[in-house]
């Protein structure tokens, strides 16, 4: 009997051991996917970016996990929740007055969007580098306000786990 429990805790401290893990060139293949169907809803004007991090006034960097914060391009409007974003923490929807995509010769991405809307206007700066979906936001809000920066993956919307309320202002 004891021969049979040191066995099976053997294999229980060996199981582990076995899991598949991504070797490097896996690893590149699904970011350059990610990023191949990123670049293709970017192009599409049907995209959503669910920050993973941003940056607080005070400069403090905070980690999110919330799926109700986010910036979304769908057709010609934009939706943004979250006061990270916008700087109310309404839904808002806004006429995207400006859509530029710059891909440069070695593949990163750029994208200059200025939005306005009834209580949400100004500049997005989005930076997405060749081989994965992770984007840098930098947005510039008119009037006195403090610049926002945060940081997500940019995913097709029929990808996209989000949550949009319904009635944005």
């Amino acid at each position: 009997m004891k021969k049979f429990a040191t066995l099976v805790a053997l294999a229980l401290c060996a199981l582990p051991l076995f899991g598949q893990k991504l070797s490097k060139e896996e690893k590149a293949a699904q970011g350059q996917e990610r990023y191949d169907a990123a670049v293709a809803a970017i192009n599409a004007k049907a995209w959503v970016l669910v920050p993973s991090e941003y940056t607080t006034v005070e400069g403090e960097i905070v980690s999110n996990d919330n799926n109700d914060f986010f910036l979304s391009y769908e057709g010609e409007n934009a939706f943004a929740c979250a006061g990270f974003i916008t700087g109310n923490g309404e839904n808002n929807m806004g006429d995207v007055t400006k859509y530029e995509v710059n891909i440069d010769k070695k593949g990163n991405v750029r994208i200059t969007m200025s939005v306005l809307g009834r209580r949400w206007k100004g500049t997005y700066k989005i930076n997405m580098r060749r081989g994965d979906n992770a984007a840098d936001v930098i947005f510039t809000p008119g009037g006195n306000n403090p610049t926002r920066r945060f940081h997500g993956p940019i995913v097709p919307l029929a990808q996209a786990s989000y949550n949009k309320r319904a009635n944005p202002i």
